[in-house]
């Protein structure tokens, strides 16, 4: 009953994409069905069309992934506007270096998030970025830099940084700054 085959093509982490498209592309093949290409972010988005079938636009959406912040007005089913982007590293890319800071296997983020259950989100005070001539882009590589730095830092004076402690206040900051900027747009 499989009328076509949808894959994201891009934007995103080339790896990720290469295997899904690959893998689309040998599924349309073996099946002799249609491939149809789809925009990396227009699927973060439809996917909640999926999950709320009483969505209906105009809406604001945030998209946050391991390769995207974005914050999108939804005017119609087709129609995008984008408010705001990252800067620099995504919100999901971070985690996985903030992870990496402390040990942690990749994909990092999951496993940050996992350990930061019983950590204090208040140990650590992580700056909050601005993005100049902007209210609502994201920056998240000084939220990463912190990190890295404080773990630095700790380990130079022999001192010892609690993973659970530095993701959970990590993921505090991040999550404060997504959230301020999804509500402010």
């Amino acid at each position: 009953d499989i009328d076509a085959i949808a894959v994201t093509y891009g934007p995103g982490l080339v790896g990720a994409l290469l295997v899904g498209v690959s893998t689309a592309k040998a599924l349309a093949y073996a099946l002799k069905k249609p491939l149809v290409n789809v925009h990396h972010i227009k699927g973060h988005i439809c996917a909640n069309y999926v999950a709320h079938s009483d969505l209906k636009p105009p809406f604001i959406c945030l998209v946050a992934s391991g390769g995207h912040s974005h914050i999108v007005y939804v005017k119609d089913y087709n129609t995008y506007e984008v408010l705001a982007k990252t800067c620099d590293d995504a919100a999901g890319e971070a985690m996985d270096k903030a992870a990496r800071t402390v040990g942690l296997p990749y994909p990092g983020g999951v496993n940050l998030d996992k350990i930061s259950v019983n950590g204090d989100e208040n140990k650590y005070k992580f700056p909050t970025p601005k993005v100049a001539d902007s209210k609502y882009d994201f920056s998240f590589s000084g939220l990463k830099t912190f990190a890295v730095n404080l773990v630095h830092n700790a380990s130079q004076k022999g001192e010892e940084v609690k993973a659970e402690d530095l993701g959970a206040s990590f993921i505090k900051a991040v999550t404060d700054l997504l959230v301020s900027h999804t509500m402010l747009a």
